[in-house]
């Protein structure tokens, strides 16, 4: 049902607005000020209550969207080259900062210089990033980057 509901999303929202706006009509006449619909209040209702419906629904299909697209992303990132998959959101924001100057071709000196980091400590983010990332060099870590 949603599936058919996506085809037409642009529209509902478009609908819902126009719905909400007639319910609150107004007139003006001669200066005077009419509601258009005032003699029949639950017609108004009815009016905003079907808008606030198709608002739900927009949001509903959207929201399916962004989690569709989510998964997409998240299953892009997990995929190495050689079709194995790894996570990189198992590394650490420094670890991650790491991984990529390490991508970027930067020497340990460079990386040590640029994160104001002692030798041992880099040497342990990257021994981490190895053991996370299930590889034994940085040969191997570039050549199975996402």
């Amino acid at each position: 049902m949603i599936d058919k509901i996506t085809k037409y999303q642009k529209y509902l929202l478009g609908l819902a607005i126009f719905l909400s706006l007639t319910a609150v009509s107004i007139t003006v006449n001669e200066g005077q000020i009419k509601l258009n619909f005032k003699s029949y209040p639950l017609f108004m209702i009815f009016l905003v209550v079907i808008s606030i419906v198709f608002i739900i629904i927009f949001i509903q299909v959207k929201n399916r969207q962004l989690k569709i697209l989510a998964e997409g992303i998240k299953s892009k990132s997990e995929e190495r080259k050689d079709g194995s998959t790894f996570s990189l959101n198992t590394l650490t924001f420094r670890q991650k900062t790491v991984y990529d100057l390490i991508l970027d071709g930067k020497s340990n000196k460079e990386i040590m210089a640029e994160l104001f980091i002692e030798q041992s400590t880099l040497k342990s983010h990257i021994n981490q990033i190895y053991k996370k990332l299930n590889v034994k060099s940085r040969k191997e870590l570039k050549s199975q980057q996402v």
